[in-house]
């Protein structure tokens, strides 16, 4: 287990403990103690925390830094996590190859001091900083004919970087991030900021894991806690790959469902998710990225509106109809373990689809629009057809169209140009899938003998399965196969999960 060192009066001024096999990292900042939960989050994603501190001595601290080396194997390195004052020494200090030994990679927060941006590091290690504020100070060192001159210190000021992401360009990978101040990643200041604490913790840990060529699985947690959500239909292995030493939290934002901390996840599994899906559904993986600690998949889900669904369509009764809707989700990885989870669809087109929603009826008191800009089941069609090599251009920028035609029109729509984006597409949309296209994977209902109602369900479920069977529409899709239990299989209500 990696270890946490904390610093103790000697003659470096702190004590270290060598985890074989461990990557070291050596966090340091201005205090004789620092952010408790950073060091532990640390220790979590495997790494050996070592913490020195800095109190303005660079004799003495050049030392601490030099011994955080000893003890490391062959081959085994170091990386420097620093912030504030110690950020800006460190960035200043390693600018020296010759000072480079063993070390991968340095990360530093808000310096309050950063070396020339024409300056390079040695390319065998990887730098990051996270800049805040509005200004900083930069030391730059004239040069003349070859001649070095004295070392010069400024204030300049922080300007926002490239993108959303902010990117700056300093001689190295930088980061600044506009709305908060020098302190945002520290859980006991002031300062905090969730947001820029967990984007600078992804990228931090980004480079870290480079640097130590660390690889690590972030897919098989996810996937087990799909396979029991979706298709085991098991409420203990649903919550197993959450983390426990911190709150973890899912939301799927059109209806704002889920929960934050074990508890509350675990009651939302429990009576709206779990054996409220659909036995029509299936979900088809579209395109899945893989971070450094998320993991984000788009997927096709289809069914049939047989039964309410509380986490997607709350207090709408069954309507019998059919949804194609792609979904978006978001996860965050901590420690190996899910973190936290945000769900993304279209509800405008779930709406249409369900006939809760026309397009045609604007509301009173609306000028100038006589539809909503909204569609149905084909957006999620759009996105599994999609083949840029048969590419029909007509298909893209139907609303756009009709609305520019309609406004050159000024009493109604051009004649010659579609009624609407929604006739347009209804042809289409309705057509089944084709080609392969429908296939998916049907989520599974738990075996009834080991559900909480007892044979009361198993009649209750047959009945509701026939009754789906004869509804669906003949749309080409493989029908839906009887599941058969999953391995270590259980209820949804465990004698062990009972509140």
């Amino acid at each position: 287990m990696a270890t946490i060192s904390i610093s103790a009066p000697g003659a470096t001024g702190f004590l270290y403990n060598n985890a074989s096999g461990k990557a070291r990292l050596c966090i340091s900042a201005e205090t004789p103690d620092f952010d408790t939960e950073i060091l532990r989050n640390w220790r979590d994603e495997g790494f050996d925390v070592i913490y020195v501190p800095y109190d303005g001595d660079s004799r003495e601290y050049v030392a601490r830094l030099k011994s955080v080396k000893e003890g490391l194997g062959v081959g085994e390195n170091y990386a420097v996590l620093a912030f504030g004052d110690a950020a800006s020494f460190c960035l200043d200090y390693y600018l020296k190859p010759t000072n480079c030994s063993r070390l991968c990679a340095l990360v530093t927060y808000y310096p309050t001091n950063i070396p020339d941006t024409r300056s390079r590091y040695p390319p065998s290690v990887r730098i990051l900083t996270h800049l805040a504020g509005a200004t900083v100070d930069v030391t730059t060192t004239p040069t003349l004919v070859g001649l070095q001159g004295k070392k010069k210190r400024s204030t300049r000021q922080i300007n926002p970087g490239m993108g959303t992401g902010e990117r700056l360009s300093i001689g190295h990978t930088a980061y600044t991030y506009e709305y908060v101040q020098p302190g945002f990643a520290e859980h006991d200041l002031d300062e905090y900021d969730r947001l820029a604490c967990d984007l600078a913790f992804s990228r931090t840990l980004q480079v870290l894991r480079r640097g130590f060529n660390k690889d690590v699985d972030v897919e098989e947690k996810w996937e087990e806690h799909l396979e029991a959500k979706f298709f085991s239909m098991n409420l203990s292995n649903t919550m197993e790959p959450y983390v426990s030493h911190i709150n973890p939290a899912v939301t799927y934002v059109p209806t704002v469902s889920g929960g934050i901390g074990n508890h509350a996840l675990r009651r939302f599994y429990e009576h709206n998710f779990l054996r409220q899906l659909p036995s029509s559904m299936r979900l088809r993986l579209i395109s899945r990225t893989i971070g450094v600690d998320r993991v984000a998949d788009e997927l096709h889900a289809t069914f049939q509106h047989t039964q309410e669904v509380p986490w997607m369509l709350p207090g709408v009764p069954p309507t019998n109809k059919q949804v194609e809707v792609i979904l978006v989700s978001i996860v965050s990885l901590r420690a190996g373990r899910l973190y936290s989870e945000h769900v993304y669809w279209d509800q405008a087109s779930v709406l249409v689809q369900v006939g809760l929603l026309d397009p045609k009826l604007v509301p009173q008191g609306v000028h100038g629009v006589d539809r909503l800009p909204v569609v149905g089941r084909e957006a999620a069609r759009r996105i599994l057809d999609e083949n840029p090599e048969v590419e029909k251009k007509e298909y893209h920028n139907r609303l756009i169209r009709r609305a520019k035609a309609k406004n050159k029109g000024k009493d109604g729509v051009t004649p010659g140009v579609e009624e609407s984006g929604t006739e347009y597409f209804k042809s289409e949309a309705e057509k089944p899938l084709e080609n392969g296209k429908g296939k998916g994977k049907t989520v599974q209902k738990q075996p009834p003998e080991h559900g909480p109602e007892g044979n009361e369900s198993h009649k209750n479920d047959n009945a509701e399965n026939n009754q789906d069977n004869n509804n669906k529409e003949d749309d080409g899709q493989d029908r839906a196969q009887t599941p058969t239990p999953s391995k270590g299989s259980a209820s949804v209500e465990d004698a062990n999960d009972e509140e």
